[in-house]
This record gives C-alpha cells, sequence and structure tokens, in this order.
C-alpha cells in the first residue's frame, strides 16, 4: 500500500506530463493521466483521514 505522498508524487508526475491548457485541446491521454492524478489525490486525502481519525481514538 502506497503512503499519501508516494500517491502525491505520483500524482504529480502524471499531472507533469500533461502541457498547459493553453497548448491547445487536451487528447484522450492526457484526459486519463489528470482523471488518474485527481483520483490518486483523492485517495490520498482518504488515507490521511484514516490516519488521522485512528490516532484520535
Amino acid at each position: 500500500m502506497s503512503s499519501p505522498a508516494e500517491l502525491r508524487a505520483r500524482a504529480a508526475d502524471l499531472e507533469g506530463r500533461v502541457p498547459p491548457a493553453t497548448a491547445g485541446p487536451r487528447t484522450d491521454d492526457e484526459r486519463m493521466w489528470l482523471e488518474k492524478a485527481a483520483a490518486l489525490r483523492s485517495e490520498a486525502d482518504q488515507l490521511e483521514s484514516l490516519d488521522v481519525s485512528s490516532t484520535l481514538q
């Protein structure tokens, strides 16, 4: 299982593959990378919230 920091690093790597929006319309691959990056960030947030709630108990 990956840590939240590792998931965010993978998300940043995927986002780094996508050129700026001013470069033109997104390709299917670029949209997929951005969707995957968003999913990885969401997973990292969920893991962090679980870690916080488990330390509060």
